[in-house]
């Protein structure tokens, strides 16, 4: 429909162009069917940040962890969730909408850019190749180091998909094909999630901050819409 919508305005402009101002309300009328439907499209974008199936569920448990301490940082309504970890909203990028926002391209930007040094969708995808198939990965020594690299690729690419760099669709694939390193690198969600305490509490810089990733490690073990009672070996298609 947004293709006839645009159509539509291309024929609107076109008749201006040929007729005057007789055709200028045609135009309008076909640029504010237009505009109404991009509005609808990004609304129900906002809507689509939760995870829509297993697969999309089981990678967001990937970077579970990331995602509700993410949350929790937001300013406005998100703020009044702490600490609620068992119902905080699982969001692919942690942050509450509106998608696509000048406040959340600017938060995810800056988040990119420190620690990250990212500055465009070739730098991140880049940088998961590195981290998931590449050095990165290849220089990991323990569990934690692995857990590190691995969950932060699906962090990244969900970032990448709030920003509009990369489409639904490409995260969930190229999230599936580091998904299916992770199920090989770990025997379940236990050592991989417990990997990944053990790293994220070296990288948190106060006793504050590693309590709370210790309080939604708990809680996404309690919670009923955890991602880990999904099956480990879910196929990832």
């Amino acid at each position: 429909m947004t293709y006839l919508y645009a159509g539509l305005l291309g024929l609107a402009l076109g008749i201006t162009v040929r007729i005057g101002l007789p055709g200028l309300p045609l135009l309008l009328a076909a640029a504010g069917l237009l505009a109404m439907r991009t509005l609808r499209a990004l609304r129900r974008r906002d809507q689509d940040l939760e995870p829509r199936n297993d697969v999309e569920r089981w990678i967001f448990g990937t970077c579970a962890n990331w995602a509700l301490f993410n949350c929790e940082l937001t300013t406005g309504p998100a703020a009044a969730l702490a600490p609620n970890y068992e119902r905080t909203p699982m969001l692919f990028g942690g942050r509450l909408g509106p998608y696509d926002s000048k406040e959340q391209r600017q938060y995810f930007l800056a988040m990119l850019d420190n620690p990250w040094d990212i500055h465009s969708r070739r730098g991140l995808l880049k940088t998961v190749t590195y981290m998931s198939t590449g050095p990165g990965f290849q220089k990991c020594r323990t569990k934690a180091d692995q857990a590190w690299e691995l969950c932060r690729c699906t962090q990244l690419l969900a970032i990448a998909f709030r920003l509009g760099w990369i489409s639904r669709q490409d995260m969930v694939r190229r999230s599936c094909q580091v998904g299916r390193l992770i199920q090989r690198t770990f025997s379940g969600w236990q050592e991989m999630s417990e990997s990944f305490l053990d790293s994220a509490l070296e990288w948190m810089g106060t006793e504050q901050g590693q309590e709370l990733r210790r309080t939604i490690h708990r809680a996404l073990w309690l919670r009923p819409d955890s991602p880990y009672n999904l099956p480990w070996d879910l196929p990832l298609n």
